[in-house]
């Protein structure tokens, strides 16, 4: 049964959060029938929506609250204590409502047509993709895999390749279909990231956004469209955020679990007494403040820097870029630690430990999130040399 919330554009932050943890123990609740399901029960899909949850990442133009754009992430970050697959799907929800304004006006109008509630998917770019010009627009073929809450999207946002680079595109519902069997994993499975084809389908030149050039560029014409502080910056300054959040609640969702588990218990090790044990679960437990700060750091820097109208260097994106991988790393540092010390009971299935244990794993291994390959450009810069890499490029 759905949340009743009544959805006012005067909404603001904590009033957001509350309603989040209002969702939690139902979401813990289905946390395995997420997982069996393969994708995000409708019932939870109807709460977050009642809830006003998506509107967090709505341009205000098209009925979504004027929140700081972090807030999407602190919304994540509560859904994760109890979904983690929840959670990530979530947080793309509302990444996708921010990239739309990006896309020309009459793209925008199109998406929004029916409220500020659509959910959307997104493909990430594929090789086996491509886009052949013709009147109009672009006739648009193929075959993408991880499109995380796929089954609840109505539009998709998906990279194709061109003879120019990638291309991002707005596809609708009705012009693609979705493999029901491509998804069968061992972390993240309640995601529903399945792959989706599109073939032969017409996309007009109003629904596409033609190459990676402005990843990193301030457009000023977007912020003039939509002045909000999350649109005064490069776009690659503010991606990827949305996969790290979820990976932060799950560790949060870990040291709640065993706290739980502990609290008034004696014996070895198992005890709330043990100084073992308290100390793996201060260390997990700051290693998780770490990651949220250096999250609203970065977040609100480079909106900072943005507003004043200050370009954000190549420094700056690949900091950011280092920053995220290394909060993920911190995530998944304080999921292990708790992991090792919950038990062998923590081993079977139905416990929640073992799931957030593999849904973090899978959290990690996504573009730009491991930290081996992400730290190298801003050591590069440092070292004054040519980084390999800014931050993950493409379009969504």
């Amino acid at each position: 049964m759905a949340v009743g919330h009544e959805v006012v554009s005067t909404v603001g932050r904590e009033e957001l959060l509350d309603r989040a943890r209002a969702l939690v123990p139902a979401l813990r609740k289905r946390q395995f029938e997420t997982e069996r399901m393969g994708r995000i029960p409708d019932e939870t899909v109807e709460e977050i929506v009642a809830a006003g949850l998506t509107r967090a990442g709505v341009p205000v133009r098209f009925g979504g609250y004027d929140v700081e754009f972090e807030t999407v992430h602190d919304i994540a970050m509560e859904l994760g204590r109890a979904c983690g697959a929840t959670a990530w799907c979530y947080a793309l929800w509302g990444m996708h409502s921010w990239w739309a304004g990006y896309y020309p006006i009459e793209a925008q109008e199109e998406l929004f047509a029916d409220g500020p509630d659509v959910l959307t998917s997104s493909a990430n770019f594929s090789p086996d993709s491509r886009a052949e010009p013709t009147s109009g627009g672009y006739r648009v073929s193929g075959h993408w895999k991880f499109s995380s809450g796929i089954d609840h999207a109505k539009w998709l946002f998906a990279i194709i390749a061109t003879q120019d680079g990638p291309m991002g595109a707005m596809v609708p519902r009705s012009d693609f279909t979705v493999d029901q069997d491509s998804w069968d994993v061992s972390g993240l499975q309640g995601s529903g990231s399945k792959d989706v084809v599109i073939d032969d389908a017409f996309v007009p030149a109003h629904r596409t956004l033609v190459g990676a050039s402005n990843m990193f560029a301030r457009q000023t014409e977007v912020f003039d469209q939509h002045p909000q502080r999350r649109y005064a910056v490069p776009r690659g300054a503010l991606t990827i955020w949305e996969l790290v959040a979820p990976a932060i609640g799950l560790a949060q969702g870990a040291i709640d679990e065993i706290v739980g588990r502990l609290t008034g218990t004696t014996g070895p090790l198992r005890s709330s007494e043990s100084p073992l044990v308290q100390s793996k679960i201060a260390e997990a437990a700051a290693e998780v403040d770490a990651a949220i700060a250096i999250l609203h750091t970065d977040m609100a820097e480079a909106q900072d820097k943005g507003a004043r109208g200050e370009d954000i260097s190549v420094l700056d994106l690949t900091r950011y870029a280092r920053d995220k991988a290394y909060a993920m790393k911190l995530a998944v540092k304080a999921v292990n630690r708790i992991f090792d010390i919950s038990g062998g009971r923590s081993l079977f299935r139905t416990n929640p430990l073992q799931r957030i244990h593999r849904d973090v794993q899978a959290c990690m291994h996504r573009d730009g999130l491991m930290f081996d390959f992400s730290g190298l450009p801003y050591a590069q810069m440092r070292l004054g040399l040519e980084p390999t890499s800014v931050v993950r490029r493409g379009v969504r």
